[in-house]
């Protein structure tokens, strides 16, 4: 074997072994709306990348966390529960909620620039009547989701 393919071969059966390994995810209380959650928080390139794959069930939803706000593409592989994402803008609401389907390559898109993504199983948005416009924050871990939300009267 080339030593340029033996190279090869053990990069990627590292990074197969690193994505199936156990990612510890911190939870962040939420506030959607009315609603009031805990979820796990994504907020490094790892974290991100990993998101809820392999979780065989989604018992807090995910929010993926930007440092600035970019525009974000989301897929399913590898993810057996079905999701809904809501994309948040730099103003912390809700830009876009799209539905993904489990174990799919399909690529969902964002709007435009957004600061995170937040992922819960499908149909929970419309249960909840979660929709575009819908203010999301979590003063106590994210105290910058609540310096663009508007003064309540």
């Amino acid at each position: 074997m080339q030593p340029i393919f033996r190279v090869l071969l053990l990069a990627t059966a590292s990074y197969l072994t690193a994505c199936q390994a156990k990612v510890e995810f911190q939870q962040i209380p939420l506030q959607v709306g009315t609603m009031q959650l805990q979820v796990q928080l994504a907020d490094t390139m790892e974290k991100r990348m990993r998101g809820l794959m392999f979780q065989q069930e989604v018992k807090h939803g995910m929010l993926l966390l930007y440092p600035t706000p970019q525009p974000m593409v989301l897929w399913m592989k590898n993810t057996p529960t079905a999701l809904d994402v809501a994309f948040i803008n730099a103003q912390w609401r809700i830009s876009k909620i799209t539905a993904m389907a489990a174990n799919s390559e399909q690529l969902h898109e964002s709007d435009g620039p957004v600061i995170a993504a937040f992922e819960m199983p499908q149909g929970w948005f419309s249960q909840h009547g979660i929709v575009v416009g819908t203010p999301v924050s979590s003063c106590s871990s994210l105290p910058q989701s609540c310096n663009e939300l508007p003064a309540k009267p």
